[in-house]
């Protein structure tokens, strides 16, 4: 991409949207990580050693979490959320504006990005974005979820397992397949919502104008 500076009434091309995107997702993974680090915690059960199986609260996990690996535990997993939300971001952006940009095309006249596209392109625009988002580094977050899960419970001191050795050890136990475990419910999820998202966006962006 060329460093050219681009006056605000100008549309940015689609490589500098999918830069945007991932800038747009690399600072967001910095809030996500504490966020989901605690969410995925609580989705696992933790059996004490009486055999009662108590799921922990957030006030107690964040304690826990702070008490045993301090400020910096809580970005345990970070690098999986990185790769996630960089990767996925320009990939959110950048298909639905290439979508977009095709419908545009295979007009017999092409449509000025300023103008909003029939609602159905938008919708498919939108469900693409949000496939592409989560398939494309679906094995990140799957990582990144094992690395955030596994360690619920334990002593503390215990030395905790890299994104490299998590995302190994998974390989060489489950393949390609365990790295995209759950991934179909994941992006049937995503399409309708992404699809909504961007209509919507579309619809209050064409008002405003």
């Amino acid at each position: 991409m060329s460093a050219t500076f681009y006056q605000n009434m100008n549309p940015l091309p689609i490589d500098a949207l999918v830069l945007c995107g991932a800038a747009s997702g690399a600072f967001t993974s910095v809030l996500l990580t504490p966020i989901e680090l605690i969410k995925c915690k609580m989705q696992v059960p933790v059996r004490c050693a009486t055999g009662i199986t108590s799921t922990p609260g957030a006030l107690t996990l964040i304690g826990t979490i702070y008490r045993q690996q301090g400020i910096l535990g809580f970005w345990h997993g970070q690098l999986g959320t990185l790769i996630r939300e960089t990767g996925g971001s320009a990939a959110w952006f950048g298909s639905f504006e290439g979508v977009s940009l095709f419908f545009r095309n295979a007009r017999a006249a092409d449509i000025p990005r300023e103008r909003a596209l029939p609602i159905w392109q938008q919708l498919l625009a939108g469900a693409c974005a949000g496939m592409s988002y989560n398939f494309v580094f679906y094995p990140a977050d799957t990582i990144k979820s094992r690395m955030q899960t596994e360690d619920v419970g334990t002593v503390s001191g215990r030395a905790r397992n890299t994104f490299w050795t998590v995302g190994k050890a998974l390989w060489q136990d489950q393949g390609l397949k365990g790295l995209y475990r759950g991934c179909g419910i994941t992006v049937a999820r995503a399409a309708p919502s992404s699809a909504f998202i961007f209509t919507i966006y579309e619809a209050l962006r064409s008002a405003s104008a």
